[in-house]
């Protein structure tokens, strides 16, 4: 792991032991290479079998099918009702809210109705393309689709993830405001992929000053990549673990399954487990969530981290 950097924006908190505040689990249930993995029984076929198969092996999950269409309320609402009670379900925000192209074949009915005609046979939107009155439709149903979770009380973080390409400037931060006005009362973590923001120290003192938790990510170490860094700025951590594939990330154009492809050996994973025993001595939950994907690794090697962190925590 690159030497991580600590920064500290949070006065030391401490509401419940140490134990009850981590959360360990994987960034989906129902990625297609994860389906085909050896993580589920072959038993298992049904959708909502699978969910209640992964709530017996983690505490959390991540949804990442938010990220790519505007979901129906109906989908959490059943994942509500699936799960059992203190599971914690993460939803991936809106890929048009961070800058990242929207599918038109993939919006709600009559979403299209509300493009300029020139758009409405597009293959995908972007932000500066669409109207006032079709994002402010786009927040209302994503809204909408949290409010199951948050009312049974297992609406986790809502993570906004900006592109690779997406560098610090004053705009993005005015973006962040705006997310944190359309979801007012909610956990709200901001992703970066660009090192460009490593660069600017203030980035991460405008995240604790809006009460935004910065994820703090495991990526290889390459020149423009978001490097590790060791921040704590919201009452609430995230860790997000993608794989170190040099390969993988370093070309343009790689596929998911190439960039996700890595296992990660115990030896990189206890350092993280350090910071873990840091980070959450300041918060009150701290979420680690595996992103590599690609042949079950995100499940092994999160009860790997499990094991780890048992281990090192000390009798709260």
């Amino acid at each position: 792991m690159p030497e991580a950097s600590q920064t500290s924006l949070l006065p030391d908190s401490t509401a419940a032991p140490v134990r009850e505040r981590l959360y360990v689990g994987t960034c989906s249930w129902a990625e297609k290479s994860f389906i085909k993995s050896d993580f589920y029984p072959r038993a298992i076929r049904r959708a909502e079998d699978r969910l209640r198969y992964y709530t017996t092996q983690f505490p959390t999950v991540e949804v990442d099918a938010s990220y790519f269409a505007l979901l129906p309320p109906a989908y959490s609402q059943k994942w509500a009702e699936a799960t059992p009670p203190g599971f914690i379900m993460h939803a991936k925000a809106f890929g048009l809210f961070t800058g990242h192209g929207a599918q038109v074949q993939r919006l709600p009915p009559g979403f299209a109705a509300l493009l300029p005609e020139r758009l409405r046979e597009a293959a995908e939107v972007r932000l500066g393309d669409v109207p006032e009155e079709f994002l402010n439709a786009c927040w209302d149903h994503f809204r909408a689709f949290l409010d199951p979770l948050a009312r049974a009380g297992k609406l986790g973080y809502v993570l906004f993830q900006l592109p690779p390409g997406a560098t610090y400037s004053p705009a993005v931060l005015e973006a962040m405001l705006g997310w944190k006005r359309e979801l007012a009362g909610r956990h709200l973590a901001v992703e970066f992929r660009n090192r460009d923001w490593a660069r600017h120290p203030d980035a991460m003192e405008f995240l604790a000053r809006e009460g935004l938790a910065y994820v703090m990510v495991d990526l290889p170490d390459l020149p423009r990549l978001m490097p590790a860094l060791e921040a704590v700025t919201a009452d609430w951590a995230v860790i997000r673990f993608h794989g170190r594939n040099r390969a993988g990330w370093g070309r343009t154009g790689a596929s998911t399954e190439e960039r996700y492809d890595y296992e990660y050996t115990v030896d990189e994973l206890r350092p993280w487990a350090e910071i873990v025993e840091r980070s959450a001595a300041r918060v009150r939950r701290l979420f680690a969530m595996f992103n590599n994907h690609v042949r079950g690794n995100m499940a092994r090697n999160a009860r790997t981290f499990v094991s780890l962190l048992e281990g090192a925590s000390e009798p709260a």
